[in-house]
Order: C-alpha cells, then structure tokens, then sequence
C-alpha cells in the first residue's frame, strides 16, 4: 500500500476525532479548535482545486451563495481602498470564504454528526464544571477568557450541536434533546440574556414534538445533573440576571427622560436609529466596515461618542446593511435560506430539520442584539455546525426518516 493510502485510511479514524474535539475546544473557548474546523476548510479548498469527485458532494446552492456572499463584501472593501491591517470585514469574510470549503474537507468522516454531536456533549459536561468554578473565581460573569455575550452564543450552539441525532452514539452519551437544556449553565453565568432564549425555542421544539405525537427522550442522568446545577446557580444567576434587566430599565428611563445614553440598551437604540439614516442614503453597497461606526456617529448628534465607542451595531442585520449594502444584506439572508431550503428537501429526518431550524432562529433572535457574524468564535462555530449538517446530509445515500434511525428521537 502506497503511503497514501496508508495516510487516508489513518485519516479516516481521526478525521472524526479531530471534528469531535474541535467542538469541544471551541466551547471551551480555546484556539485549538478554530485550527480544528479550519483544517477541514484547508482540505475541502485542496479537493475542489485538484477537483477531486469529493467536491460534488458539495451543497451548490448553499456554497455559491455563500461564495458570492463573501466575494461581495471582500470585492466592495477592496474597492473602497479600506486598508487590509485590521480590517474586520476582510478576516470575517476570509472565514466565511473558507467555510464553503468545509463540507468537502470532512470526506473522510463517515457520520459527520455522530463526531459533532458527541465532542459538543462532552463540552457541555465539562462546562458544567468549569463555569461554575470560573464564576466562584471571577465573582461575575464567566466567559472563559473571552466575551462573555460570544462565550454565551458559542454554548449556545453547542448546546445544538448536542442533540443531533447520531447513528451510533456512545452508550453514555446517549442521543436526547436534553442536552440543549445543559446550555443553560453557562450561559445563565455569562449573564448573557439574548442567549437564553435558544433554551425557550428548544422547548418550543420539544412541545411541539410531543403534541405531534413524537418522543421526547431525556436521558435521567442528564435531568439529575441539570436539576442539580440549577438548584446550585439558582440564586447567583437571578441575582446577576435581575441586575442586568434593572439597569437596562434604568437606562431605558434615563435615555427618555434627558435624551443622553448611559449604557448597553440605551445606546443600541440611538446606534440602531442613526444607522437607519446611513442606509437610507447608500442603500445599495453601504459605507464600508472600517467607516459605518464614524457614519452612524455623524447620525446620533451628542451621542456620537458613545455610538463610535462601539466597533459594530450590535445588530447583524443592520450591521450587514451599512457595511454591504442592501445587496449584501440579500446575499447573507439568502445564505442562511439555502441552508434550510437545502436541509428539508434532501432529508426526512426530523432531528436533522429540527437543529437546523432552532441553529437559524437562535442565530437571528441573538443576533439581532450582538454582532454575531463579527468574530470568529461565533462565525466557525455557526458554520461548522451548518457544514457538518450539510455533510451529514451528504453521506446519506438513501433518506430515511428519523424512526429509521435507531435512537435520534
């Protein structure tokens, strides 16, 4: 055997590991798993240049779209001679550009998802330990080293992650959707309240699941630990909850009684206002990533200072348009569209459609108050998990439904 091959076949026993620890390191929030889910990137970007027959596997739609989407803004930033040393748009979109790539990179992984699904589950037990103890150490809100708002979405999704259905998980891993609910632990510690809301969508889930007659299966052991975590932060995460929600009222009052902003909420909704102003005068292609905070400052008169401390809108919308124009903003809606157009007429099964529709909801809910697609903690970790799903779909040569496969419900 050639070495090659003997590469390749070694290749195919820790491609899955590779992606399975990669998930965990990235809900950890440590580096080594972005290298992870870019190697798979590097891979794919190698088989469509020798133009291997793995590239067909490839989701066309999702891949051009997401190719143009890419293109657009690294092609507009170019144009308006923005400077590539820090240009956020630039990296961002490099990222994105590299995703298209990732399906066909993970080839050699026969059950994408299985890999996925169990690396997000051992993250979300170790983060059951290590949050707390964070939080016992700082005394305020757990990011693990990095934002706490990012920290909280990439729990978030890996919550998600969790409860994909694997073919052949492992015995004391077992497939459930109860391994969302772990989520909660981190991200009532990251004192993150956008992200509490993917908890609320996956209930939303479950009940519509059994009011369709479906089984809603939890494993006893993850009710026990989950139950017990919550006794254990009930009162520290209300009281850090309750703090924030009080001092975004305040704010609020204070902002409608002077006119001048003081916080987080306050200076969303004159960043927000201003920006609609800049839309409406460059509608198509936007004022650029490096100048849309100076724009919407020139919009928000005394509280200009307070709207160009910020590097984004806090908005991924709003974000998209100033920056990309409403051109842009069609490109990117129709990134995440194609996913899930692409997800339900290739698949039947319904914890495949499941994840995919609570992964796009929870990213336009949280999005809509953070700059989701404005880093790349939160960008890997969404398109990875967009990409293993589109892989996964790829493997399977016949589409069964969800009963077909032995423990996904």
């Amino acid at each position: 055997m050639t070495i090659m091959g003997r590469t390749l076949l070694l290749r195919r026993r820790i491609d899955p590991f590779i992606l399975g620890g990669g998930i965990f390191l990235l809900g950890l929030m440590l580096g080594a798993g972005k290298v992870a889910f870019l190697f798979f990137a590097l891979c794919g970007l190698y088989l469509a240049l020798i133009r291997h027959r793995a590239r067909r596997s490839a989701p066309v739609v999702f891949s051009g779209l997401l190719l143009a989407w890419s293109f657009w803004q690294i092609g507009l930033s170019l144009l308006r001679g923005e400077p590539v040393s820090g240009n956020r748009v630039l990296s961002y979109a490099a990222i994105e550009l590299a995703f298209v790539f990732f399906p066909i990179g993970l080839c050699l992984v026969r059950r994408p998802a299985d890999a996925l699904a169990t690396g997000a589950r051992l993250a979300l037990l170790a983060l059951l330990v290590a949050t707390p103890i964070n939080y016992v150490m700082v005394g305020d809100r757990v990011g693990l080293g990095a934002n706490e708002a990012l920290f909280a979405f990439v729990a978030g999704v890996v919550g998600l992650a969790a409860r994909l259905p694997a073919v052949r998980p492992w015995r004391w891993l077992p497939n459930g959707a109860g391994w969302t609910y772990l989520s909660i632990v981190p991200i009532l510690l990251s004192g993150t309240r956008a992200a509490l809301v993917v908890v609320v969508f996956a209930a939303l889930a479950d009940v519509l699941r059994m009011a369709g007659g479906g089984r809603f299966r939890v494993s006893w052991k993850l009710a026990i630990a989950a139950g017990l975590g919550l006794i254990l932060l009930a009162y520290p995460a209300s009281r850090m909850l309750s703090e924030r929600f009080e001092s975004g009222v305040s704010e609020v009052q204070n902002f409608e009684a002077t006119g001048d902003v003081t916080g987080s909420v306050d200076v969303r909704l004159v960043m927000w206002k201003s920006a609609l102003l800049v839309i409406g005068e460059h509608p198509l292609i936007g004022v650029g990533g490096t100048h849309k905070m100076e724009a919407a400052g020139e919009k928000a008169g005394r509280n200009a200072y307070m709207v160009t401390y910020y590097q984004h809108l806090h908005n991924f919308v709003l974000d998209e348009a100033i920056s990309s124009g409403l051109i842009g903003l069609g490109l990117m809606l129709s990134v995440f569209a194609s996913f899930l157009v692409t997800v339900f007429r290739r698949t039947a099964s319904r914890g495949l459609r499941e994840v995919s529709c609570l992964l796009v909801a929870f990213l336009v809910s949280f999005g809509s108050f953070h700059g989701v697609l404005l880093n790349e903690w939160t960008l890997i970790v969404l398109f990875g998990t967009m990409g293993t799903v589109l892989a996964t779909i790829a493997r399977q040569r016949h589409f069964l439904p969800e009963s077909d496969l032995k423990g996904t419900r």
